[in-house]
């Protein structure tokens, strides 16, 4: 009778045994997976769990309304786009001059099937207006293309003149 008891003992401790291992496995990915959200969540100092949950569920709904945004803007844009493209390109090109100070920024967005036009021909046009060119962009997205220039008078006392370089850009575009 002894040995059968034993037995069943050694039996049962070694299901505890079993057990805990599982238990101390368990709470090792827990304390595992609670410091990968908190690297993501609050990655300057760390949290007590309850706090870390807490953020974390701020957190996600913050990105939540973020998508969903982001999603509302997706679509107006498109439907914006889709509106534009049924009306065809006759808002296009679309020519806009700002300066302030001795700084002229030029923005124009042409439609891919409109005639090319170059970037340096409107480089050149401030240039000779005397303008140091400082950043010269041009970007083809979709059915569109966006040019863009942004310069600075060379002599600050003299200035640029933007009524004559939008004149002679509307030149070159038509």
């Amino acid at each position: 009778m002894e040995r059968g008891r034993e037995i069943g003992e050694g039996s049962a401790s070694s299901l505890r045994e079993q057990r805990n291992l599982r238990e101390k496995e368990r709470r090792m990915r827990m304390k595992h997976l609670f410091s990968v959200l908190s690297s993501h969540v609050s990655p300057t100092r760390r949290l007590p769990v309850p706090q870390l949950i807490d953020q974390a569920v701020s957190y996600m709904i913050q990105l939540k309304e973020k998508v969903n945004c982001l999603n509302e803007k997706k679509m107006s844009l498109l439907r914006g786009e889709v509106k534009n493209r049924s009306e065809g390109s006759s808002l296009l090109p679309k020519l806009s001059i700002r300066s302030r100070d001795s700084v002229i920024e030029m923005n124009l967005v042409m439609d891919l099937n409109m005639k090319r036009i170059m970037l340096h021909k409107l480089v050149s046009v401030f240039e000779e207006e005397g303008a140091q060119v400082m950043s010269a962009n041009l970007q083809n997205l979709n059915d569109r293309t966006f040019y863009t220039i942004i310069a600075q008078a060379i002599i600050c006392r003299i200035g640029i003149d933007p009524s004559r370089i939008e004149k002679r850009l509307r030149d070159i575009i038509s």
